[in-house]
């Protein structure tokens, strides 16, 4: 008998290739995978769900889980995980020098409810009392106009939010119009307009607060159609045994030294280092590895106002 077959979309990382080139494969599952444009894979989960199993922003997830209508249920695999003290430009002449010196600033941002924003407001409030209902936001197109319109259903009451449309934020912080800018890559005005990171030395500030917190933040989330986990009681755990394996196969790439698998001379010394500080399971999937951080992204949301209540656990993800 042939097995049944799963329609998986997911980024194309190293923790996901043997997933992807069938090395790695679903006990009991046939998997066709399909990778690409991840902004494409989230639209599409939300607006059609035509994935048995995708990969999600983990903050937009968690606004359709909470808000209802949202046709997944996460599990504890993270394919995408960032520090985003690397992610905040402010512009030369803005009078930004410090965190403290965001309040009241105009700040740019791709979506307002997207994780990268998520991230770095709740870091901000965190360590530096950041509020975001003090600031001007500015939510559209970074370098490239890529949208004719700005969805602002996510966006929070109580909060200043402008759609931009027709032009960039780049340009608009180099005409002086914005303050900061938070983005995923270096926006082209980065250095060409003077502008700068808010942590020129995020490197270490990102290690200091791992150290400090031991919080990791998710960015994406694999998530499983709902109608499928109720006819497959056996996929999650299936499905987080072949994730895992194929993140150990990828983990175990950067023990090789005969010949580098990837283009970093000093490739061992960095994963090395890194282990150093995060422990030899420095990406971890799993619940108990990952409350603390999804449980204090829960509450980032909430107290952003993208989410009226904090969910359980057991709402948003399955097993749980």
């Amino acid at each position: 008998m042939s097995q049944p077959s799963l329609r998986i979309a997911v980024g194309d990382y190293d923790r996901t290739r043997a997933l992807v080139d069938g090395s790695v494969g679903v006990q009991g599952f046939e998997t066709r995978f399909a990778t690409g444009d991840l902004e494409a894979i989230f639209s599409q989960a939300f607006q059609t769900a035509e994935y048995e199993v995708t990969e999600l922003s983990f903050s937009n997830f968690l606004i359709a889980s909470v808000r209802g209508g949202c046709p997944y249920l996460a599990l504890p695999i993270f394919p995408s995980r960032s520090f985003r003290h690397s992610a905040i430009y402010v512009r030369a002449g803005s009078g930004i020098a410090t965190p403290a010196d965001l309040a009241g600033k105009r700040i740019g941002l791709r979506e307002y409810s997207n994780t990268v924003a998520l991230v770095a407001r709740g870091m901000l409030s965190d360590e530096y009392g950041f509020d975001p209902g003090r600031c001007e936001w500015f939510a559209g197109d970074v370098d490239h106009v890529e949208r004719d319109t700005i969805d602002p259903r996510n966006w929070p009451e109580g909060v200043k939010i402008q759609a931009v449309q027709g032009r960039t934020l780049s340009s608009m912080m180099e005409a002086g119009q914005l303050d900061a800018l938070i983005a995923y890559t270096p926006p082209v005005a980065f250095g060409r307009a003077g502008a700068g990171r808010l942590f020129p030395d995020w490197r270490d500030v990102e290690k200091d607060y791992y150290a400090r917190t031991r919080r990791f933040p998710i960015m994406h989330v694999i998530a499983l159609r709902r109608d499928v986990a109720e006819a497959n009681p056996g996929l999650p755990k299936a499905l987080l045994a072949a994730f895992n394996q194929a993140k150990q196969v990828a983990q175990d790439r950067l023990a090789i030294h005969q010949a580098l698998p990837i283009m970093l001379p000093w490739m061992q010394a960095e994963a090395e280092s890194t282990q150093a500080l995060m422990g030899q399971d420095f990406w971890p999937y799993g619940f108990e590895a990952n409350r603390d951080m999804i449980e204090t992204q829960i509450r980032w949301s909430h107290e952003q106002g993208l989410i009226p209540r904090r969910p359980n656990m057991g709402e948003l993800f399955l097993g749980e």
